[in-house]
């Protein structure tokens, strides 16, 4: 989808570029001159190429919108078929555990009842010994008695209560053994309904176990689920940008179709002007000839029209070589000019700025009418002040319009990125409000034409590296990529690192021997810088894994906005076989947390929101400080009051490269912010950092 997308945009360019530049599509004068109609079939000619290119147009955008209701059914389905497999898993899992408790709370009470059984079965078997002893010692108090009956009545009364006592004692004798028996018959069912409890303990742990291989394929299922559902939210994700992109695209070819027409309404104008003037002194010309050769007969007067209609035809198709020769010189001239202004800026140090507009987006709630115009020469634009109602312009070294796509955003940043290899340190970081594409811009998304700055940039650093072990050039590249949370330092890639504690130790920012800053503790990821295919699916698992531990949330304005500044940082070391060069470059592409007012944002209804934004707005403000005294050139700069202008100290004090890239929103709410990050471009703009400093060592000896 997304090659027939780059087919259509370039099939847009082309359609301009035959509207502006080509002469095939332009009226001949003369040709009107001599057959009134030929104007007429050019025109329709345009027309039908007009129509073909809107009807490749229409069917691609008809097959986008079938894949899009595709992707919908395919998501519906899924989320169909998830739905029964949870239910009937929980219901399963509730009837297991209710089972689960009912069977624990028998058993404990049979347990408890056999307990009470024993100890009643002792506590009888003491009182039945205790009864035999003295029925044993009564008996033989009855055979002594028996032994001396004649001795006194006395003795005979004491026999009579000693055979009741005895009869008694054999009656309790005789409870307790009936007890007793009663006991061990209740003893034998309680051990019987234990036992019968222990089998279906057996058969619920057996269901227990199908119920567990059932959970773990469902549990397999509901991850490819989930899977699918992360493929959809990216293909979603991109299909949305791609259509931003095709109705920016669709946009500007409007405006420059409308352009064009109006030129070529002009050029018909001044043609029809231009014919009928030269149809008239043709005609003065004739009666002039007719008046000095009156007696030259019919056919030499044609001779000499048909020779004037030559040396004027002549004339125009030089004149056109001459303006297509002038147009070459001209752009020509302009890329020397680009140039030039570029080795000037990095004689001088400036920090550049590039301004991007992104496209509407559906939740824009807007499609047309941005307050932010881009000029066609790509280095100015204009804003509508909402105070006032009026234009205020500005310039800067590029502007890109909201139809430019990821790549050629990335061309104008690619010779920048090559300083890294070159043992420069880069710093490239984004700016601008909450919601107007940073991540887009230096993330990206899918593997596509979405990607953004920090893949393509490993990718052209990678392709370089490669390319340069011909000239005995051998690099080592590693990777790290960390946040600034709440004024916190936070490695994104911990889980990586499995000789690390996973305690989220907190890092921090120390000095080396040279003074050079660096976090200590922050994990490092080797890039294979030898196999190009290698290192960009290192680079992929990267991402992913810095992307689940980043702190985002969703606000009314952003609903994945970032809640910390991201700092993806590239290590570069080469050595050079023949000379013993060595070089140490460095690229740090930053992310920055947007901007954003509470009223707008509603994060003022959240406690941790709010303690977020005010984080992100004082470094941001900090950051403002940092270009402010450099701009004045202050003689103290205040690095240290954020823990992003800390981190970011070398590159912004002229050890290093720098280049902001300001990021606008397209949408009338939001010009008011647009304005702000404009005004903060531009007294950046005007920083001068000095010529940077280029990290190369001979032999051990440093010479910078």
């Amino acid at each position: 989808m997304n090659e027939h997308h780059l087919e259509s945009i370039s099939n847009c360019s082309m359609l301009a570029h035959m509207f502006l530049v080509s002469p095939d599509l332009q009226p001949d004068p003369l040709s009107q001159l001599s057959v009134g109609t030929e104007a007429e079939t050019e025109a329709s000619k345009a027309e039908t190429i007009d129509s073909v290119e809107g009807a490749g147009f229409l069917s691609q955008m008809e097959r986008m919108k079938q894949r899009l209701e595709q992707l919908e059914k395919e998501k519906i389905e899924l989320s169909m078929s998830k739905a029964p497999l949870e239910a009937r898993f929980a219901q399963k899992e509730d009837v297991w555990n209710r089972e689960r408790l009912r069977l624990i709370q028998e058993i404990e009470n049979s347990k408890a009842s056999l307990r009470e059984a024993h100890e009643k079965y002792r506590d009888l078997q003491v009182e039945y010994d205790q009864a035999y002893d003295e029925c044993v010692q009564l008996r033989q108090e009855v055979r002594k008695a028996s032994s001396s009956r004649n001795t006194d009545n006395s003795m005979w009364s004491r026999q009579l209560q000693n055979d009741r006592d005895l009869a008694d004692i054999k009656e309790k004798l005789r409870a307790a053994e009936e007890e007793i028996n009663s006991i061990r018959l209740a003893k034998a069912s309680i051990e019987k309904e234990l036992h019968g409890t222990r089998i279906e303990l057996t058969c619920l742990e057996r269901n227990y176990d199908e119920l567990k291989v059932e959970y773990d394929d469902l549990a397999a299922h509901t991850s490819e689920n989930n899977e699918a559902e992360i493929k959809l939210e990216v293909l979603t994700e991109e299909h949305m940008a791609t259509s931003a992109a095709l109705n920016a695209v669709y946009a500007d070819l409007d405006a420059t179709k409308a352009r064009a027409e109006v030129a070529m309404k002009e050029m018909e104008d001044a043609h029809k002007r231009e014919i009928e003037q030269l149809q008239f002194d043709l005609s003065v010309m004739k009666t002039r000839a007719s008046k000095i050769q009156i007696d030259l007969d019919a056919s030499q007067v044609r001779d000499d029209d048909e020779e004037d209609e030559a040396v004027l035809r002549a004339r125009i198709e030089e004149r056109d070589r001459r303006i297509a020769e002038l147009e070459s010189q001209l752009l020509q001239g302009e890329q020397l000019r680009r140039q030039m202004h570029n080795a000037i800026q990095e004689l001088r140090g400036n920090i550049r700025v590039y301004v991007r507009t992104r496209p509407f987006l559906p939740g824009d709630k807007q499609n047309d009418s941005s307050p932010v115009t881009v000029a066609p020469d790509g280095e100015s634009l204009s804003i509508i002040d909402r105070r006032n109602g009026s234009p205020l312009d500005f310039k800067f070294d590029k502007v890109f319009p909201p139809s430019a796509g990821q790549e050629i955003v990335f061309d104008e940043v690619s010779d920048f990125v090559q300083s890294a290899l070159d043992g420069y340190h880069v710093c490239l970081f984004s700016y601008g409000q909450t919601g107007s594409g940073k991540t887009h811009t230096m993330q990206g998304c899918g593997t596509g034409s979405m990607r953004g700055i920090i893949p393509r940039a490993v990718q052209k650093v990678l392709s370089q590296a490669r390319l340069m072990t011909q000239q005995k050039w051998n690099f080592t590249i590693s990777a790290s990529f960390l946040e600034i949370y709440n004024e916190n330092l936070k490695d994104l890639l911990t889980s990586l690192n499995t000789g690390a504690s996973q305690g989220n130790d907190k890092l921090s920012i120390k000095r080396d021997r040279d003074g050079k800053s660096y976090v200590d503790g922050l994990t490092s990821v080797p890039i294979d810088a030898n196999d190009e295919e290698v290192g960009l699916q290192q680079l992929g698992s990267l991402m992913q894994v810095a992307a689940r531990a980043r702190s985002v949330a969703s606000t009314k304005m952003n609903a994945q906005s970032s809640r910390s500044h991201s700092v993806f940082m590239l290590h570069l070391k080469g050595y050079n076989d023949d000379d013993g060069a060595i070089v140490n470059g460095a690229l740090n592409l930053c992310d920055l947390a947007g901007s954003e007012r509470l009223d707008r944002s509603g994060a003022g209804s959240d406690a941790a929101r709010l303690k977020e934004t005010q984080s992100i707005n004082k470094s941001l403000s900090c950051l403002g400080d940092v270009f402010n005294a450099l701009a004045t050139g202050a003689s103290h700069v205040p690095y240290r009051n954020s823990k992003l202008t800390y981190l970011l100290q070398d590159c912004l004090s002229g050890d290093g490269k720098a280049l902001m890239f300001v990021n606008l929103s397209p949408t009338t709410a939001s010009s008011s912010e647009s304005l702000c990050s404009l005004r903060f471009a531009q007294r950046v703009n005007q920083v001068e950092l000095g010529k940077a400093t280029k990290h190369i060592q001979y032999s051990g000896k440093d010479t910078r």
